[in-house]
């Protein structure tokens, strides 16, 4: 009887032991091609591998890896949201016009940027799940609300005269490590432990994987999905807090683009458009291989017309290798 348990014990742990070594062979495909990535453009433009320049790569990814972060728990509950980037707009003007024009505290602000986040993302949640309307065409909508709201609330100028320790959350330092930066660690830190040791997180790998079994199991799949999307809209509006403090001003138009740099580094770093897998660590490296292309490019003297063009291209490369990874690993499972 114990050789019996034994010999079943040890079928089972093959499985977890590949799991977790294909997870770490992901993972260090990202940096390679983060590396290869480098190495193009040291080659392609000398002296681009420079103290300076990776600074800047690391500083304007943090903004990319922040939103990557929230769009990856919808990806991996089976959804989408394309309107983070307005939505970030949106949150950032409404804070410019409460801190500039209204007098209030600074935290007051960020609190104010975090909630209309959250009740956007809220909105979209509500009408995902309860109304049953497809989410990309409600975060398509909702791309033109935010944007055309922002654009209205702001009068179409950009606001200046935050006070001055807000430039402090955008280029200040703690230890010589950039505040942007810290304020990623924290959040990765965060949304780690939410993803494996919350119902929250847990129940957005299952829904992804299996939404109906899951659904049979007694969750409350609309509940936890109008969560995503409100989490995914908290997560615009820290983005917004960032990327303002980093320019030091609210822009109405800013964020637009956003949205395509944040879903491809979720696919990049080895999120799955089909639900169910994703992790915070290979978010964090796409927004970074996103940040070292768009800089890339800048420093080659791209224009912006062709960079979108470029992360377009990208964006579908990516998902067709998705499409093939899962296609591979469906029939490994047969």
């Amino acid at each position: 009887m114990i050789a019996v348990t034994k010999s079943a014990d040890a079928t089972r742990q093959p499985a977890p032991l590949k799991k977790r070594l294909s997870k770490l062979a992901e993972q260090g495909s990202t940096i390679i091609v983060l590396l290869a990535i480098l190495g193009l453009m040291e080659i392609l433009t000398s002296g681009f591998i420079t103290v300076d320049n990776l600074s800047l790569i690391v500083l304007q990814a943090a903004t990319r890896a922040i939103l990557a972060i929230g769009v990856m728990m919808v990806i991996i509950s089976g959804g989408i949201d394309i309107s983070v980037g307005t939505v970030m707009s949106l949150c950032m003007v409404v804070m410019g016009v409460a801190v500039i024009d209204g007098g209030l505290p600074l935290y007051l602000g960020f609190l104010i940027a975090i909630g209309t986040g959250l009740l956007v993302g809220a909105l979209n949640g509500f009408l995902i799940s309860y109304a049953r309307l497809p989410p990309f065409i409600v975060t398509l909508g909702m791309l033109g609300i935010a944007q055309g709201l922002a654009l209205t609330i702001s009068n179409g100028r950009s606001l200046y005269g935050f006070p001055e320790t807000f430039e402090f959350f955008g280029g200040g330092t703690v230890l010589s490590v950039p505040v942007p930066v810290l304020i990623l660690i924290g959040f990765a830190l965060v949304m780690t432990f939410v993803f494996y040791q919350t119902r929250l997180g847990r129940y957005a790998f299952t829904i992804g994987g299996n939404e109906e079994a899951t659904r049979r199991a007694g969750v409350n799949v609309r509940l936890y999905k109008l969560g995503f999307y409100s989490v995914v809209g908290g997560t615009a509006g820290l983005a917004s807090i960032v990327l303002a403090a980093r320019i030091n001003s609210a822009h109405p138009g800013i964020g637009f683009g956003y949205e395509l740099d944040a879903i491809a580094a979720v696919v990049i770093g080895g999120g799955s458009l089909m639900g169910g897998r994703g992790t915070v660590f290979g978010a964090v490296m796409g927004a970074l291989i996103m940040s070292a292309i768009r800089f890339g490019l800048n420093v080659m003297g791209m224009s912006p017309f062709i960079q979108q063009i470029v992360v377009g291209v990208i964006l579908i490369a990516a998902v067709y290798l998705d499409t093939l990874r899962a296609a591979r690993m469906q029939h490994s499972t047969r």
